[in-house]
């Protein structure tokens, strides 16, 4: 059975977390198990609590493998993640989830992989996988509820691992904390969920696309994790540039000069959005008194706390699963770009054939749409929200450290 190297090159660890000798300087000793349940709870509610009590979600905090290189500046995979996949002897090829909260460069992770390997990928959502006969294709013969081939009329299969898109759950972005608050359980069930077209047989005998369905797979059929994460302020202005996208697709004049692509625009959307949630938020018992006095100081706050809890319940995911886990950050690609997608092909194991797209670094919002009191509330926000291993991968993006510490 093939093996992973003892001790891959390109993976790091991430700076700010428990070094081998078992302390950080920067970090303060582990809380235990139960202490950081009890602040899992009293973060997100009753609902949260009595799942955490029973899954132990404190359990998270982990060493992370021994940095070798600037660890700002390439992917590295946690210690929490075990060497081998958890079923060795699952057949090939076998799904890596390319799990991302919306809009953390997914797309352009999927378009980089396929065009530097000439091989395709895979998704939960059926509708941006369509074949010429307008069905989708499932990757396994014997999982007919996905994942589906992305490509599936000109490229091929992956033999080893397959990297598999997945948004999982906790992601809409006009609704109340009574629809995006979600369990261990929930979140999971939504990582494995997507939709596919069923097939019609025509009289002449030949396919035709027929109604779209909701669709789910076997957890077991997922053997690695990529974990991509960006900035929280650049991911919550991209989610609000694709919805203009989409209204300028639907010619929505009217929206698009009530939000235009200004910060102006982007702080009346956040404006909308947050009065919208506002009776739910207000009545619900799922946030505690300091989540909601948080959220009067930050716009889009929803988001954020979208945000935090979806990277919270990502790593109890792969954790739960024992999965192999490399965590990318999307500003990697900018940092150290060749050696990005060399660590992520050695991830999933699959050769280099084609020269590398062209990255363009986009904008930074953090500075452009929210003050700086938004800004610095907003921060406080996520790391009240967050548990410790998240606020280890989440902590660059906070400025006020790095000018402490300069």
């Amino acid at each position: 059975m093939f093996q992973i190297k003892e001790q891959p090159q390109l993976y790091q660890r991430v700076p700010g977390t428990e070094s081998p000798s078992g302390r950080s300087a920067s970090s303060p000793s582990r809380s235990s198990s139960s202490d950081s349940t009890e602040r899992t709870c009293r973060k997100f509610g009753l609902l949260f609590c009595i799942a955490a009590s029973v899954v132990g979600v404190g359990t998270l905090g982990r060493h992370l493998r021994p940095a070798l290189d600037d660890p700002g500046t390439l992917p590295f995979i946690a210690l929490h993640s075990p060497w081998d996949d958890p079923d060795q002897d699952a057949p090939w090829p076998r799904i890596a989830w390319l799990m991302s909260f919306p809009n953390s460069g997914t797309s352009f992770t999927m378009r980089m992989v396929g065009r530097v390997t000439g091989l395709t990928a895979a998704t939960n959502y059926g509708k941006e996988c369509v074949e010429k006969s307008g069905n989708n294709i499932p990757l396994f013969e014997d999982s007919p509820g996905g994942p589906f081939i992305l490509s599936p009329d000109d490229r091929e299969v992956p033999d080893r691992y397959v990297m598999t898109k997945t948004h999982c759950g906790g992601r809409c972005q006009s609704c109340g904390p009574s629809k995006y608050i979600e369990t261990p359980e929930s979140f999971l069930d939504a990582c494995l969920t997507g939709g596919h077209y069923t097939s019609k047989i025509t009289a002449e005998g030949t396919k035709k696309q027929g109604e779209f369905v909701n669709s789910k797979y076997d957890k077991k059929l997922v053997q690695r994790a990529i974990h991509l994460i960006r900035d929280p302020f650049d991911n919550l202005v991209s989610r609000f540039h694709l919805e203009q996208h989409e209204k300028k697709k639907q010619n929505r004049t009217s929206w698009l000069e009530s939000y235009p692509n200004t910060a102006e625009g982007f702080q009346t959307w956040c404006g909308s959005l947050d009065a919208h949630s506002l009776k739910d938020e207000t009545k619900t018992d799922l946030l505690d008194k300091k989540v909601k006095s948080l959220f009067k100081k930050v716009p889009c706050h929803g988001d954020f706390y979208r945000y935090t809890q979806w990277h919270n319940l990502a790593l109890k995911v792969v954790h739960d699963l024992d999965l192999p886990t490399l965590v990318v950050h999307y500003e990697n690609y900018e940092r150290n770009y060749e050696g990005a997608v060399n660590s992520i092909l050695d991830f999933l194991q699959i050769g280099r054939k084609n020269a590398l797209p062209e990255f363009i670094a986009g904008k930074r919002y953090k500075n452009i749409y929210f003050t700086d009191e938004q800004r610095l509330a907003a921060l406080e926000l996520i790391r009240y929200l967050a548990d410790e291993e998240t606020w280890s991968l989440l902590e660059r993006y906070d400025d006020s450290l790095a000018e402490a510490s300069g």
